[in-house]
């Protein structure tokens, strides 16, 4: 039986992203209140690589599962009709519940800390699909269950409290429309009913097996088999090469910051700047699912020299000598780790 590859691996390649939307949802264009949107997770396109370590579809279904996040979140955007025909170069969206201090911001951020606690903890693996390693699954999923918990419990209570946060709101667009002049500023009729604004917010997350060649229908060669699993090596050359990015960029920013004299402009240290690295390389540690051993040990590299300085902050912070060899240490791993991506 003649068999199309392309087919056969659109099963990998198109899972569960049919509902990911890339663009954030307007009142100008709405959406079902069942319908769950989120920005695409892309996993970086990656050239044409040296093969890595034999790397099977059936190894890797047992040390891993995909993870696929979806939210629908209310978006505080309305289109000005008014000010994008006067403008006339393009849409004026009118900004509602401006601030930090309202219900509104503080439950989309709730929803925001969902998504990159995913990300955070996983790999990319397709478009709106993450790798889990499967040794952090009951972890992983117990701090998802309590932040989930955590923003719908906020949907809840912003429901709750709607006609008071639109009250206020609109209070606050009719003092801007008083001072500019411009009396439809404050639109009761931007805003949706109280009984509908729950229905925009919810969250579900889908966890399923990696395919192997063996959930195919019918019958492959094993000339498609090895195609397949030559499609999974250059997704976990990916893998590695997101997991040594995510090293890179604080380590870098801790470079530029710690070669800037002490005294100078620009040197003053804050402790994050060392947290980071270790948090990443904690984290990378987590979620790192290669069979690289270049890739493993420069994590194990980055743990240990992160371990060093954040038991002397305070030295960084006052001594230029040990603050210029933490910076000379750092970039030689940063230059090691460059031409792994």
């Amino acid at each position: 039986m003649s068999i199309n590859l392309a087919d056969i691996f659109a099963d990998i390649e198109n899972l569960s992203d049919e509902e990911i939307i890339a663009s954030p949802v307007h009142e100008s264009s709405p959406q079902p209140a069942n319908t769950f949107v989120d920005e695409p997770m892309v996993c970086t396109p990656v050239p044409e690589l040296e093969e890595f370590e034999d790397i099977q579809v059936s190894t890797l279904n047992t040390k891993a599962v995909l993870v696929h996040l979806r939210r629908s979140m209310y978006s505080p955007y309305k289109l000005d009709q008014a000010e994008s025909k006067a403008y006339g170069a393009g849409n004026v969206n009118k900004h509602l519940f401006e601030g930090r201090d309202n219900r509104v911001r503080q439950t989309i951020s709730k929803f925001s800390e969902v998504r990159q606690f995913v990300n955070d903890n996983t790999v990319p693996w397709s478009t709106g699909v993450r790798l889990l390693n499967m040794a952090n699954y009951l972890d992983f999923t117990a701090s998802l269950r309590v932040m989930t918990a955590e923003a719908l419990a906020a949907a809840d209570d912003l429901a709750a409290n709607w006609d008071d946060e639109v009250s206020t709101d609109l209070d606050r667009l009719a003092k801007i429309a008083y001072s500019k002049g411009k009396p439809d500023l404050a639109n009761p009729d931007d805003y949706p009913h109280a009984s509908e604004i729950r229905e925009r917010f919810g969250i579900e997350v889908d966890f399923s097996a990696v395919p192997t060649t063996g959930d195919f229908r019918v019958a492959i060669s094993e000339e498609d088999k090895a195609s397949v699993n030559r499609q999974v090596q250059k997704r976990m050359a990916s893998v590695a090469k997101h997991v040594i990015s995510e090293m890179l960029e604080p380590m870098q920013r801790a470079v530029d910051k710690l070669n800037v004299p002490i005294g100078h402009e620009g040197a003053f240290f804050r402790d994050s700047l060392i947290d980071n690295i270790v948090n990443v390389a904690d984290r990378m540690d987590r979620v790192n699912l290669s069979d690289d051993p270049v890739v493993t040990e420069k994590i194990a590299s980055l743990k240990s020299l992160a371990s060093t300085y954040a038991d002397n902050k305070d030295v960084l912070r006052s001594m230029p000598d040990v603050r210029k060899k933490a910076a000379t240490q750092i970039n030689d791993l940063v230059s090691q780790m460059a031409g792994l991506v």
